[in-house]
């Protein structure tokens, strides 16, 4: 039996009083479930997920501010470039005179650009969800991981939502070292070095709210010694790093004209060469020729990103990987990839019947053995593509065949794999230490690359001559985390860098406490993000900017046809 089901009822009067009441109470129940529909959104919002608009390019390409989209009007590769500030008279006057987006595939300054400032129709932010619950829950399972892409107030405000990567932890030292993280467990300190950095951090705090004057104190040499013996590369999640590749050259689009500063992949040795590089593909015929290979050359390794649509000088990169399918016409030969880091050649080599391997090339006088490993896969069939890819990044060694790393380096001193770095050597290192192009080199029979690829990495400079430090002058002049003045983070203290690191004030940057944070005093540390502070990881871009329509005035103006191949998760 039913118990919900009414008696019905058995009167003319009874019967319009009874559906009066009901019409009154779907009424009421109609309301009441707007009401609560209201509530659980708030509630939504509040603390599971909440929608953000991304407003600047600090986390260029990861994620878009304001921008222009263009085909490259050379090689026809499609990139983003970022706007100035439309609300700025001054800027745009400048815009409309020398506006130029170098595009990051052949190094052409495009001018005839889509949207401009000059048109003040911008492309729009994407549009971000970001998850909030793991941080209100807490607790270990839920604690803010290295490398999210996370949403925090402003430490100088805390009006303003920042969107960044978070790369600092709660009890490290971090530093910041060519273009690298470095980090150490402030457990793994002697008392002496924890109590230095500690009194350093006290003294910034005394600076910064005239309790003292002059400038921040140097770091004494024995702790940088100490440091430079217990720091170690924080390397990138699989995930972050997938989205931290910038492309130097894609040889599926070269240039059409080649002008002197495009990039091409050249042969030393000219006519004599078994390469060919005229067509979109490279291909490799044996010659007999010693060390027969083709470089890179012209391509743009600094850490700029094309984002950036003014001209800026930025440090060379490093790291570096090459990508592409290998095509065996023979069922000998082999393909071997250089790849170079301050002086230090490593060569991945793929022969035809399955050997693979990793061998440096040793080099005078050098005190670290050289690298050498190798492995077997299953000998290539001429005929059929297999995908090879070659990295060297946050000096790590991977060699990946058909999407599966066969061989990697080790990050233990002692083993024929090792490869790691010299912090002091990198500290002393001078920022223009120009990197070494890549070589492609080909060993006997026959075959093609298809999809050519090199990137670099994202580096992280901290170098006076490209911050623009706002200007507090006790502070050092390369930006906190720098090799100058490393950072001791305390329990709930958080360091947050900016993907686009050429235009990306973060925490290197920040000069000021804002009111919302002035009242905790000392528990607050300049170029940090407390605990409190953080809003949650970003995980999808639910709506990027969309398309226009040029015929409708409307659309063309705004993009409101949603560009559903450009939503993604965020890594």
């Amino acid at each position: 039996m039913n118990d919900s089901i009414q008696p019905q009822p058995t009167s003319v009067d009874s019967k319009a009083a009874y559906y009066e009441r009901r019409n009154h109470d779907g009424i009421k129940d109609t309301f009441e479930s707007i009401i609560v529909a209201l509530i659980l959104a708030f509630v939504f919002r509040a603390f599971i997920v909440e929608a953000f608009v991304i407003p600047t390019g600090s986390m260029a390409p990861t994620l878009y501010g304001a921008h222009g989209t263009i085909l490259c009007q050379d090689c026809g590769t499609e990139f983003a470039y970022g706007l100035r500030d439309l609300d700025d008279p001054r800027q745009i006057q400048v815009v409309r005179s020398t506006a130029r987006a170098i595009c990051p595939n052949c190094n052409h300054p495009n001018s005839d650009l889509r949207v401009s400032d000059d048109q003040m129709n911008p492309e729009r932010g994407d549009r971000i969800l970001v998850l909030k619950w793991p941080l209100d829950i807490g607790g270990p399972l839920f604690r803010p991981a290295r490398w999210d892409v996370t949403v925090f107030k402003d430490p100088s405000d805390g009006l303003t939502n920042f969107i960044k990567r978070l790369v600092g932890l709660p009890g490290e030292v971090l530093m910041i070292v060519q273009g690298d993280v470095y980090t150490v467990p402030t457990a793994d300190l002697s008392t002496e070095a924890r109590e230095t950095l500690d009194r350093l951090r006290h003294e910034k705090y005394e600076l910064r709210t005239h309790q003292r004057t002059g400038r921040l104190s140097s770091v004494p040499t024995e702790v940088l010694s100490e440091l430079d013996e217990k720091l170690r590369v924080a390397r990138k999640t699989p995930a972050a790093q997938s989205s931290l590749w910038f492309d130097v050259y894609n040889h599926d689009h070269p240039p059409r004209r080649w002008d002197a500063n495009q990039p091409y992949w050249h042969s030393p040795v000219g006519a004599k060469s078994g390469w060919d590089a005229s067509m979109r593909r490279l291909r490799f015929t044996d010659r007999a020729v010693d060390d027969d290979y083709v470089e890179l050359v012209n391509g743009n390794f600094d850490a700029i990103s094309a984002y950036n649509i003014f001209d800026r000088s930025a440090p060379p990169v490093s790291d570096h990987r090459v990508s592409f399918v290998l095509v065996p016409e023979s069922s000998t030969g082999a393909v071997g990839i250089r790849l170079s880091k301050y002086g230090r050649h490593l060569v991945a080599s793929v022969r035809m019947d399955g050997a693979v391997s990793i061998v440096e090339t040793p080099e005078p006088g050098r005190v670290v053995p050289p690298v050498r490993m190798s492995a077997q896969v299953p000998p290539f069939s001429p005929g059929k593509g297999v995908e090879i890819a070659f990295e060297n990044v946050d000096y790590r060694l991977g060699l990946h065949v058909d999407g599966c790393e066969v061989l990697a380096s080790s990050p233990q001193p002692g083993s024929s794999s090792y490869y790691g770095p010299n912090v002091r050597a990198l500290r002393a290192m001078q920022l223009e230490y120009p990197p070494s192009a890549p070589r492609i080199t080909g060993e006997g029979g026959q075959f093609e690359l298809l999809h050519v690829l090199v990137q670099r990495d994202v580096h992280y400079f901290s170098d006076s001559r490209f911050n623009s430090w706002a200007g507090l002058p006790w502070a050092p002049r390369e930006g906190w985390g720098s090799p100058a003045s490393p950072i001791l983070l305390r329990d709930g203290e958080y360091f947050m860098l900016g993907d686009n690191t050429a235009a990306s004030k973060d925490s290197r940057l920040w000069d000021q406490i804002g009111p919302h944070l002035v009242s905790r005093g000392e528990a607050v540390q300049l170029g940090t993000v407390p605990q409190d502070q953080l809003i949650g990881k970003a995980f999808f871009v639910y709506w990027p900017s969309g398309h226009r329509i040029d015929w409708l005035p409307l659309f063309s103006r705004f993009g409101l046809i949603p560009d559903v191949g450009r939503m993604r998760w965020i890594r």
